[in-house]
């Protein structure tokens, strides 16, 4: 039987035994996140000649941080929670070529690791960050998170959330951020497309995919697929599309990258 192509990035087995099949929860977006990712980097190692040693991924802790060291055969790098970005700029400080991206989750991104992710932006470090956004604390119990809706019930908000929550977006492309996107598992070759070019930008890109969790909020994959289709509207649509979540390229700018300005100052010592 012929073989899935992206399992050539994949690992199938380990010393403790198989990798396959996929420990995340039935219906869980996060291995379609993962899937559009390595079919972007596949594009770039075909298209562009980079070698598969020239990636490196970092991920925090929560649902999304399994796909690093657990799957990928990659250089990994699976950290503390909300750490992610700090020990992603560590690794490309000691090799600016690398092509870092970075897993992460809305309560990984937002909550403990929020600073983190505004400094990132704000320096405009060469990183690629995707967050996959579901909504709640998938991993610890489907708790509360900063992107969790008004009025959604999770197991801390018995009653509905009453709080506003954060646009991720937004937050990226005010911090600074050259590079900002957002879909949801159910634009597969939209979301393939932005992480490609988030890549290949020299700087932040910020790419957000909104991300089904059927066993905490309690609906079928196929129901959970369909309210993400519903709920979202093109960015240039979102004007007349109140209470509907804008998808779209938000931003895409050239600006001088973190890593090149301080490699002037290397330059200038050297001299």
């Amino acid at each position: 039987m012929k073989k899935h192509p992206m399992l050539q990035y994949l690992k199938e087995s380990a010393p403790s035994g198989p990798r396959l099949p996929f420990i995340m929860c039935p219906g869980c977006g996060a291995g379609q996140v993962l899937n559009y990712t390595l079919h972007a980097v596949d594009r770039i190692i075909r298209e562009d000649g980079v070698h598969k040693d020239d990636f490196a991924f970092v991920s925090g802790v929560g649902c999304s941080s399994r796909l690093t060291s657990h799957y990928l055969n990659f250089d990994t790098g699976w950290t503390l929670h909300g750490r992610a970005l700090p020990i992603a700029t560590g690794a490309l400080m000691s090799n600016p070529s690398l092509k870092v991206i970075v897993f992460t989750g809305d309560g990984d991104a937002a909550a403990i690791g929020g600073n983190h992710l505004i400094h990132a932006c704000r320096r405009n470090i060469n990183l690629t960050i995707i967050c996959i956004n579901n909504g709640l604390y998938g991993m610890t119990g489907g708790q509360l998170s900063p992107t969790t809706p008004i009025g959604m019930h999770t197991t801390t908000t018995p009653y509905g959330n009453v709080e506003d929550k954060f646009d991720l977006c937004q937050i990226a492309e005010t911090a600074g951020a050259p590079f900002v996107a957002r879909w949801t598992t159910a634009h597969p070759r939209q979301a393939i497309k932005s992480i490609e070019a988030g890549i290949r930008k020299k700087g932040t890109a910020f790419i957000e995919i909104l991300s089904q969790c059927p066993v905490h909020r309690k609906k079928s994959p196929v129901e959970m697929f369909r309210a993400l289709k519903e709920t979202t509207v093109p960015l240039k649509k979102s004007r007349n599309e109140a209470g509907k979540t804008p998808v779209g390229e938000f931003c895409n700018l050239e600006k001088t990258d973190w890593n090149t300005r301080y490699q002037k100052i290397i330059d200038q010592f050297a001299e």
